[in-house]
């Protein structure tokens, strides 16, 4: 295949992948294949879109150069990047315990790919990537914002072990069946609370997470109130409260009430419904507390 041959092939390869994108996806996906293989491609390796620009009436080699010559000509670096990558994460952990800011160094077949990829966030960040880009990396598994799609993962993690556990309390060591981390997770999520480190808007969505299940609410007559007005209008009063609360995490729950009875106690309070109180809130003590 001679050089005028290649120049021709790559002419019309690049007129008909303007009009077809089956080829303009046909050269994308060689191009990928290409880097992932880190070495010049088979006839058989080559899409068969690709083939029929190729006339054989030489050796098999000289045709296969030419597609490889075409596909330098007219394929996107950045795909042989991506095969790059998707050779490289074979085999490789999780990204939720590999993150992207883990893989810095990583070096595939002489190629810095860590480079790479740090290059291919800073762009994410400025919106300087395509989606058909962004999408592709996602796809690997890898993160392009880590801190944004921590956040994303946890809260999914988050919503499938509330519904799944039918409780809102999460140990520190809680780690889900995809094997996220999610004790950790919530830790960590709640110190960048407490530091004003979260938005609004995610504040918002933990806390819609947390409150996708809720301990059952008792019948709204299920607690008797004393006769005397004054005394029912108190107790009527802590219990509104006590709904409010009651599905918050139980050590919470345990210290509000504690802080009831200390201020409702006969001994403390000068109230003279302090005994009708306390009696009321010895009733509803075993529902505000369980559920654990």
């Amino acid at each position: 295949v001679s050089a005028a041959a290649v120049r021709q092939v790559v002419a019309a390869w690049r007129a008909l992948a303007i009009e077809d994108l089956d080829v303009e996806d046909a050269i994308s996906r060689t191009a990928v294949t290409y880097g992932g293989k880190d070495r010049p491609l088979s006839w058989n390796e080559i899409p068969p879109e690709l083939h029929s620009f190729i006339h054989q009436d030489g050796p098999q080699s000289e045709a296969e150069r030419a597609v490889m010559q075409g596909i330098k000509k007219l394929g996107d670096p950045w795909d042989e990047w991506m095969g790059r990558l998707k050779a490289w994460r074979k085999g490789r952990p999780d990204p939720l315990t590999d993150p992207l800011y883990n893989v810095r160094k990583a070096v595939y077949q002489g190629h810095e790919l860590g480079k790479w990829l740090h290059k291919q966030r800073v762009l994410y960040a400025l919106g300087g990537l395509s989606s058909r880009k962004a999408a592709a990396l996602r796809d690997t598994g890898l993160w392009l914002n880590v801190e944004e799609e921590w956040f994303e993962r946890g809260i999914d993690e988050l919503k499938k072990f509330v519904k799944l556990k039918q409780t809102n309390r999460v140990s520190s060591l809680a780690v889900t069946e995809s094997g996220f981390h999610l004790g950790e997770w919530v830790v960590q999520i709640r110190n960048k609370q407490r530091h004003g480190r979260l938005s609004q808007e995610q504040i918002r969505r933990l806390k819609e997470a947390f409150m996708l299940w809720r301990p059952s609410e008792m019948p709204p007559s299920f607690f008797a109130h004393p006769e005397d007005p004054d005394a029912a209008t108190v107790t009527r009063t802590i219990e509104e409260e006590l709904r409010k609360l009651r599905w918050r995490p139980i050590t919470e729950r345990r210290r509000h009430f504690r802080k009831l009875v200390l201020m409702h106690h006969p001994d403390v309070s000068q109230d003279k419904h302090a005994g009708t109180t306390i009696n009321f809130l010895a009733e509803v003590k075993d529902w505000f507390l369980a559920g654990g």
